[in-house]
């Protein structure tokens, strides 16, 4: 069953042969922190159907394209005043209700409709950083859904995000190929012809399954609706769980709780010197 720390131990517990190959061979590799917890390694392992080798792979995946792509991945601090900026200016929330499949649900909102304050840079590495302390400390899911609500995002956002669209490209692919909560479901809210175009742009750089799981909501809910049950949102998507605000402010206590690790670059790479 997904959805708890408890299943998660489970998982942990019945595939403990698994875990220690896996940790005598993470011993023989120069670039691969030593300290991953299995919190973390039964992730790579349930993402690849428990295939030991494939599981390999994506760790070692993972780590070469942070290596590769450090920028995204260092200056991680939750309380610099890069990120308290960015707090002012989006909104990034986990909320605590899975969906009966065992997805977890992540939505993100542009609230500053001043597009000269908006970094997608800044919002990709929130994100990221988001991503890394679920990894650690969050529960047994079978994958992600994505929110992106673009009801702020104006045609000066969409230039912001061209313009910076390396970074964009980065997180496709690693959205595409390394995450350790694959997206089975992606949704634009307030879904705009810029988002149409940006989608376009970066489709070249999707996974196939990326490209059939994205949905696009031009105006409502009903039609999010059908795909996620309003239990699982909050009252600003026609749901019932809570407010957006109290699952921003719930999110951002959690990366604060988990600074300390989160800022240590060597829990992530390790660069030979």
């Amino acid at each position: 069953m997904s959805g708890s720390l408890e299943s998660l131990n489970k998982l942990i517990s019945d595939n403990d042969d698994k875990l220690k190959k896996l940790e005598d061979w993470i011993a023989t590799q120069k670039h691969i922190p030593k300290n991953i917890s299995r919190n973390v390694l039964i992730r790579y392992l349930k993402v690849r159907d428990f295939d030991l080798e494939e599981a390999k792979k994506l760790i070692d995946g993972n780590v070469k394209f942070r290596i590769k792509n450090k920028y995204l991945f260092t200056n991680r601090d939750i309380e610099s005043d890069n990120f308290q900026k960015l707090f002012s200016t989006i909104n990034v929330a986990r909320f605590p209700k899975l969906t009966k499949e065992g997805y977890s649900i992540e939505a993100s909102q542009i609230k500053d409709s001043n597009a000269s304050n908006f970094s997608i840079k800044s919002a990709i590495e929130l994100v990221l950083i988001i991503h890394d302390t679920m990894a650690y400390t969050g529960p047994n899911t079978n994958g992600g859904i994505k929110i992106y609500d673009a009801s702020e995002f104006s045609f000066q956002h969409f230039l912001s995000v061209v313009s910076s669209i390396q970074a964009a490209i980065h997180f496709s692919q690693y959205g595409s190929t390394y995450t350790l909560e694959p997206p089975k479901q992606i949704h634009f809210l307030h879904c705009s012809s810029f988002i149409r175009k940006l989608i376009r742009m970066l489709k070249p750089f999707f996974s196939k399954e990326i490209m059939e799981s994205i949905h696009c909501h031009p105006a409502g809910f009903e039609s999010l609706h059908t795909f996620i049950d309003k239990e699982c949102l909050p009252v600003e998507y026609g749901g019932t769980l809570g407010t957006l605000e109290e699952h921003v402010k719930n999110t951002q206590k959690n990366l604060k709780s988990n600074r300390d690790f989160i800022i240590n670059d060597e829990n992530f790479f390790i660069i030979s010197k």
